[in-house]
């Protein structure tokens, strides 16, 4: 009887194990930045390891770096790539996916490639921000047609000089 008691537990265990390891298979986090190498997808200039890095990662674990979140839109709008953007939340430098982030458009803030976009992990550290700075609270989508507008300006911009 005891022998029967221990092999349930013991299979309990493992089904208990077996399950809690299935949340994780297939997930491809994002790389830590590497200074010293990681040139941005977008503008080939270094991607700082900061708060305005982003990066791209598709299924087959295949890594884009950007060191602007404006330059990780501009990209994802012109090629349409496979993959989860994760943006850096403002305050604590952790990966948050695109869909789950929350965003402000700034002047007060220099980002590398001037784009003004910030991104926080939830709605309240953005509002945060935003009752000591201003600036626009924004979805990813607004973002991406935010990039969209800026492009579409500046191709008009110079086609017409």
């Amino acid at each position: 009887m005891g022998k029967h008691i221990l092999r349930n537990f013991f299979s309990l265990f493992l089904l208990v194990l077996l399950l809690a390891s299935c949340g994780q298979v297939g997930t491809i986090m994002p790389e830590a930045i590497d200074e010293e190498v990681d040139i941005c997808e977008a503008c080939t200039m270094m991607v700082q390891d900061n708060q305005y890095s982003a990066q791209i990662v598709t299924p087959s674990g295949q890594i884009s770096k950007f060191d602007d979140i404006g330059c990780m839109t501009m990209y994802i709008n012109d090629n349409l790539p496979v993959g989860q953007p994760y943006v850096r939340d403002f305050y604590s430098r952790e990966w948050v996916q695109v869909e789950d982030a929350a965003f402000v458009f700034t002047d007060e803030v220099e980002t590398p490639m001037n784009y003004g976009f910030l991104a926080f992990s939830s709605h309240t550290n953005a509002e945060k921000f935003l009752a000591e700075s201003s600036g626009e609270k924004m979805l990813w989508n607004q973002v991406k047609e935010k990039i969209k507008e800026r492009s579409s300006h500046d191709e008009n911009e110079h086609t017409h000089n």
